[in-house]
């Protein structure tokens, strides 16, 4: 069953990603013999996995049908909480979205609340025959999270989280296997999966909204470290000096002086003392505390202190990101979050802090850009985690011979790793009776 998985896995996946879309290519690409491929392809068939579609570009001799992940099988929920808001969507298992709400949330209500609102807002968005077809969750959360447990850890800003036991509460609820990863995370999945091709396969993507966070895909992989928390960028130490306390609790951090919640902090000061009249004006319009996306608007609007303001993060992002860039060496980092929207203010000053300080070989070829998503990759990232973790050998183990994965969990380290197509090649290799001659490129 392992090495029928395992195939069957593989297969999915490379069907997915558009690496190999007939029988002939897949074939090729493997390695493996036809009799094999074309036994689990009309597996998956049976399933109600993959159709066959249109006949492909003809090579010579009798043209192969494309394959597919079936539409309309099953759906899955994708949601990214942030700092101040909730992004949820529906999304088929081939990529589809169906439906999606935004709203304002603050991360600080703690995690009953959070939670609570995400059943609400998750009952508007699956009408009972979208509910009958969940098949699975994933959930983004912006702080460090165990992805193997699915709780988070020492979130710096998300009082009351420690620990809580997220997976369990929602698998509980929805009946269906649940993972959790970094919000940033799952920005960067979902921006590697929609510009592969011009992106490659080792980018960065920095976040600059309240908080600020980096995600990293290395080979077309979603890098995590050894406990999770690579990429809190925002929480390292950029002024050991200073006495600008961050919501960490550290002193100095780059959040500390260069987050959207430490320059509302600082524009607030600036309008209070009259150098603002566009922020003062807002300060009165509206009870609420200024927002990063006030700071934007009175940038694009000329106001001389915001833009100043997000000038002097663009500047400090970038010299603290250069290092990443001298030892990671992407081929495109991505600018993503509120503070982006600035335009060539928060953008031109990130990148020429960064080829001012990084080595010369390191920028030579790379892309500095605006991620033009507008703001999907988060949801796009969650909902291809979960397709990935459901195409997984391990879990397919699990939940194919009872038809689906409803009442399935997702509690098993075996399948904690994002979609690799390397290490499912490798698996392969494993089996004396399977040998893989070709790699996708």
């Amino acid at each position: 069953m392992a090495d029928h998985t395992q195939t069957l896995s593989l297969i999915l996946s490379m069907i997915r990603s558009g690496i190999a879309v007939t029988r002939p290519e897949l074939t090729r690409q493997t390695g493996l013999g036809r009799t094999i491929i074309t036994q689990r392809v009309e597996d998956a068939i049976r399933a109600g996995l993959l159709v066959e579609g249109d006949h492909a570009p003809s090579t010579g001799g009798r043209p192969s049908r494309t394959l597919r992940i079936a539409p309309g099988r099953a759906v899955v929920l994708a949601v990214v909480f942030g700092a101040t808001r909730l992004h949820a969507a529906v999304v088929d298992l081939d990529g589809t979205f169906l439906d999606d709400q935004r709203m304002s949330w603050d991360i600080e209500a703690g995690p009953e609340e959070s939670l609570a609102t995400l059943h609400d807002l998750s009952a508007k968005l699956l009408p009972p025959e979208l509910r009958e077809r969940l098949w699975g969750i994933g959930l983004g959360l912006p702080g460090p999270v165990d992805f193997a447990r699915g709780i988070p850890v020492q979130p710096p800003i998300m009082a009351g989280w420690e620990a809580f036991p997220v997976r369990e509460r929602l698998e509980e609820h929805y009946g269906v296997p649940v993972w959790i990863d970094n919000d940033v995370n799952l920005m960067a999945l979902g921006a590697w999966s929609r510009t592969r091709r011009a992106a490659g396969d080792n980018l960065l993507l920095l976040k600059a909204g309240t908080g600020i966070g980096l995600g990293l895909i290395s080979r077309g992989r979603l890098h995590r470290g050894a406990r999770g928390s690579a990429g809190d960028f925002g929480h390292t130490i950029v002024a050991e000096e200073s006495r600008r306390q961050c919501r960490c609790g550290k002193f100095g951090c780059l959040e500390a002086l260069a987050g959207g919640w430490a320059l509302c902090r600082d524009a607030r000061s600036a309008a209070l003392a009259g150098r603002s009249a566009v922020l003062a004006e807002r300060i009165e319009r509206v009870a609420a505390p200024l927002v990063v996306d006030d700071l934007v608007q009175a940038c694009q609007a000329g106001d001389p202190v915001s833009t100043e303001l997000i000038t002097r993060a663009g500047e400090l992002i970038g010299a603290q990101l250069a290092t990443i860039v001298s030892v990671f060496n992407p081929s495109t980092v991505y600018l993503a979050g509120m503070m982006p929207e600035a335009g060539a203010v928060f953008r031109d000053s990130v990148a020429e802090a960064v080829v001012r300080r990084s080595l010369p070989l390191a920028t030579d070829e790379l892309v500095i850009a605006q991620l033009a998503l507008d703001h999907y990759e988060g949801v796009i990232g969650a909902a291809g985690l979960a397709v990935d973790e459901l195409f997984h050998a391990g879990m397919l183990t699990k939940w194919l011979p009872r038809g689906d994965p409803r009442g399935v969990r997702a509690h098993n380290d075996e399948f904690t790793e994002p979609f690799d197509l390397d290490v499912r090649l490798g698996l392969l290799t494993s089996s004396p009776d399977l040998h893989v001659v070709a790699r996708p490129a």
